[in-house]
């Protein structure tokens, strides 16, 4: 099952990240699968499915909440007052009783239902799996190895001056920046930006062992060598990899996002931690603030530099950003309760939009706005607030946890990067990049508690 479900974490990037509907459908499929195995396999370990339950009760019990809202938006099942006006105009329009429901498209609202649901689904698998130690170590190590391969596939489209959208589409589409395999660089940014949480965290965990700072410069120099070039080549080469991938991107809220997630790291591990297991983690900040600048030189340095100094005198997209925003704020203001239906931004917008542009408007470019707007506020702020819960319980593993510590490390700085990202942009409703941080936050909440012998002589399913 272990296996099955990193398959599917290796492929899901694959069809455009999932922004083909059946790519994201496929998923869906296969996670559910993933599920159902793992249900069958654990039939009879009821009372230690219990005791993982117990331990993330309250933020599961808020994302069904949540799950359940969005289920009530596209049922014909609430009073007249609360569905959207639209139906009973479309009632008059036709002449026939239409039934009354929250969402103004329950078709987009059930698509966008069924993608939050799998990736609530695959951060549950994640954790179950994951609270052996052995198997959230086999699944970190798929999460590098798969995103540095998939960042130097990037790369490689890059080079040749092609785009994975050739392979799919008759016609071309050409962003002009390293995008493969995702139709967007942003989305392909926050992606090799999660991967780089994931490869700098292990990197510095494997640096700890190995590198020895306290006998004088020439030691440490020595002991860096050795580990560069022997027992860390590899990770070291998977960090380069994926943080080439960002840059190369030419993504300004990618980038901004992954550095604010590196910070994240420095600054938990330094602040956090216990004294005097820091010795190293303490100068990684410092170090690792340093690579992304030397590959802002190397690696698609122009492209990024002129998009970065595009913050000072903004340009056509983010007057665009700005009007979608405001028009998502009307959304809010004018549904704030029930909201609009999970997912149902396209449709909304021509409703509410004071300005016309010469593009498709199906994204509102800030994934907080859009979220309130469709469920409501109420269920939006259930939402955060179980993930605000999980990343609490992440920052407190850091800081009690002796081994093993830097799964919840990865969670942290990956939580900081999509919360970041998340505010300019949607790379979070890519299926793709929604696994892959489902992935790391399953992994860091499932190394999140000490370990202790089982009370019912049941496995101990907490690992070491």
């Amino acid at each position: 099952m272990v296996w099955f479900y990193v398959a599917i974490l290796a492929w899901s990037p694959f069809p455009l990240g999932g922004a083909i509907s059946w790519g994201a459908g496929l998923q869906e499929i296969l996670i559910a699968l993933c599920w159902i195995l793992w249900v069958s396999s654990n039939v009879g370990r009821i009372d230690a499915i219990w005791s993982n339950l117990r331990l993330v009760l309250v933020p599961l019990v808020l994302a069904v909440l949540v799950l359940a809202w969005a289920c009530v938006q596209m049922l014909p099942i609430v009073p007249p007052d609360w569905a959207h006006p639209l139906w009973a105009m479309t009632s008059h329009i036709f002449g026939r009783q239409i039934p009354d429901v929250i969402s103004i498209n329950p078709w987009r609202t059930e698509a966008e239902l069924l993608k939050l649901f799998s990736a609530v689904m695959a951060c549950w698998l994640v954790f179950s799996m994951a609270r052996h130690s052995e198997t959230a170590a086999q699944l970190l190590k798929a999460v590098i190895v798969i995103g540095a391969a998939y960042a130097l596939y990037g790369l490689v489209f890059g080079l040749v001056g092609m785009t994975q959208n050739d392979v799919f589409y008759a016609v071309p589409y050409h962003s002009g920046s390293v995008s493969s395999p995702f139709m967007n660089r942003n989305s392909f940014a926050t992606y090799c930006g999660l991967a780089t949480m994931a490869a700098i965290t292990k990197l510095f965990a494997l640096g700890n062992e190995s590198i020895v700072p306290k006998r004088g410069p020439r030691q440490l120099a020595l002991t860096i060598m050795q580990f560069t070039f022997g027992r860390g080549t590899p990770i070291v080469v998977a960090t380069l990899l994926s943080l080439a991938g960002v840059v190369a991107s030419a993504s300004r809220a990618g980038f901004a996002a992954t550095m604010s997630g590196i910070v994240a790291l420095a600054l938990t591990s330094l602040l956090v931690t216990r004294r005097g297991s820091t010795r190293l983690w303490t100068g990684a900040g410092a170090l690792v603030a340093v690579l992304p600048l030397l590959f802002l030189v190397i690696f698609n340095g122009d492209s990024l530099g002129e998009r970065l100094s595009q913050l000072v005198d903004a340009g056509t997209a983010d007057n665009v950003r700005v009007a979608l925003w405001a028009v998502t704020s009307r959304m809010i203001a004018d549904a704030p309760w029930f909201g609009l239906g999970l997912g149902t931004f396209q449709d909304a917008y021509l409703l509410y939009a004071t300005q016309v542009f010469p593009f498709v408007m199906d994204k509102a470019h800030c994934d907080y706005l859009e979220f309130a707007a469709g469920l409501g506020l109420p269920a939006a702020i259930a939402w955060w607030c179980a993930m605000a819960w999980l990343f609490v319980i992440c920052i407190r593993g850091v800081r009690i946890r002796r081994r093993n510590r830097l799964y919840s490390l990865v969670a942290v700085g990956a939580t900081v990067l999509v919360a970041v990202h998340s505010s300019v942009d949607f790379s979070l409703q890519m299926p793709a990049v929604a696994l892959m941080y489902a992935t790391l936050l399953g992994l860091g909440v499932a190394q999140a508690f000490p370990t202790h012998p089982s009370k019912d002589g049941a496995a101990d399913w907490s690992g070491s």
